[in-house]
């Protein structure tokens, strides 16, 4: 179990070492790399755009990589998916910029966040349901959940980098090569990756699911054919119960960035300082709200999480929008509290959802379609709530209604804790 959850912490932090790091250079660095000449707006939103890309891909992988994540295993696909996430990002750090390659840059740019995009939607997924699968049965929606506290050191590593290099460089530098260095070292980490991950077993769930699939006299069916067939209302409603914390997590780590930078005039180091202090509240509130899931259930989790992000939508933007370093900070920890109490409990109640032979694809499936709807467009309606209205209190109350459609997603779904995962339905 201890090589289980190194293998899936550490893979999901390069994982998310390599999203944030776009994420986070989509909001302050490639608007003047990529798409200069333009009003400064339009060069932000489209430079955010490219950051949806991902999200779009990412139903594709999770139709593909959860085809063969059921069906040769959650080791093998996982491997995959580290070596394609590392190679896209560190191809990244090599693309020309605009002024040298003209249009071919940010249409490099969009084709390897596509296959960002796409990996990410196998790892995710596999990381997760290793530990599920390899989990005791009383402390499934700890262990699951432990797997989220991976994006934090993910998060943390790509910020943290990006700030030192900018703090040893000159800004002319720094644009000018320093940026592409966070990009490039994704390679070393890959292959730290892929030892730890060489000590991992397959999962014993996938294992006795695939014995008993070959000595089923029964028609064999794709697993998207098994998820579409035996797993239509789980998909809607764990699809819309995620919806919320993916367009929390984004507006916060990636909108709030372009706000605090171009809307308050605060430098690029306040801003990112505080979003990886606020995040490393995960570190307590996602293994806190993971365990308790194993006490009180999924579906009781998940709703007080989605309870603390409404109440603390609009006390974050009013206290971020001060400019000042610790009334931000006061906001963001808030509101990344609430985040983390959903994040918990999330893995486990989507996991349970399904049975073994389609388990991979509709946790993919789901995940990623919720992730487009919440997370792929909250930059870009963030951006466009703020310059209709001119306030941020409106991306505030887009993020209730966020909490409101994924809470009565969660209330209508079935209580998982006690759920056996070793048999489909």
């Amino acid at each position: 179990m201890r090589n289980v959850i190194v293998g899936s912490l550490f893979g999901t932090a390069l994982e998310t070492y390599d999203l944030y790091l776009y994420g986070t250079a989509a909001a302050l660095i490639f608007a003047p790399l990529f798409f200069p000449g333009q009003d400064a707006a339009v060069a932000r939103l489209l430079s955010l755009s490219t950051f949806a890309i991902s999200f779009i891909s990412r139903p594709v992988g999770s139709l593909v990589l959860g085809h063969f994540g059921d069906r040769i295993g959650r080791k093998k696909l996982l491997y995959l998916t580290l070596i394609t996430m590392g190679l896209s990002t560190a191809g990244i750090g090599f693309l020309p910029t605009y002024a040298s390659a003209g249009f071919w840059a940010p249409l490099l740019l969009c084709v390897l966040r596509f296959i960002q995009g796409f990996a990410f939607a196998g790892e995710y997924s596999g990381a997760v349901l290793m530990l599920l699968e390899h989990a005791p049965r009383r402390k499934r929606g700890f262990y699951a959940g432990l797997n989220n506290v991976g994006p934090v050191f993910g998060f943390v590593l790509s910020s943290g980098l990006l700030l030192a290099v900018n703090a040893f460089l000159t800004r002319a530098e720094f644009y000018s090569w320093g940026w592409r260095v966070p990009f490039i070292a994704s390679l070393l980490l890959l292959l730290i990756g892929l030892y730890v991950r060489s000590r991992v077993a397959e999962s014993p769930v996938f294992e006795s699911a695939a014995k008993v699939r070959t000595q089923s006299s029964r028609p064999d069916r794709a697993p998207a054919a098994r998820l579409f067939a035996g797993y239509p209302r789980e998909l809607l409603l764990v699809s819309g119960a995620v919806i919320c914390h993916f367009a929390t997590f984004y507006l916060f780590t990636v909108f709030s960035l372009s706000y605090g930078q171009r809307e308050l005039g605060l430098s690029n180091t306040m801003v990112l300082l505080v979003v990886m202090l606020a995040i490393c509240t995960h570190l307590v509130a996602v293994p806190f709200s993971a365990a308790l899931s194993d006490r009180i259930g999924r579906r009781k989790a998940m709703l007080i999480g989605l309870g603390v992000i409404a109440l603390s939508a609009f006390p974050f933007w009013f206290l971020f929008s001060t400019g000042s370093f610790f009334p931000m900070l006061l906001g963001s920890a808030l509101l990344m509290t609430g985040y983390g109490l959903v994040y918990g409990p999330a893995p486990s109640f989507t996991g349970e959802a399904f049975g073994p032979s389609a388990r991979f694809t509709g946790f993919a499936v789901a995940t990623n379609i919720g992730g487009i709807i919440g997370g792929g467009t909250a930059p870009i309606v963030g951006a466009y709530l703020l310059g209709h209205y001119h306030s941020p209190y409106p991306i505030a109350a887009y993020i209730v209604a966020t909490a409101l459609i994924s809470g009565i997603c969660v209330a209508l779904s079935r209580e998982t804790k006690d759920a056996d995962i070793l048999h489909d339905r």
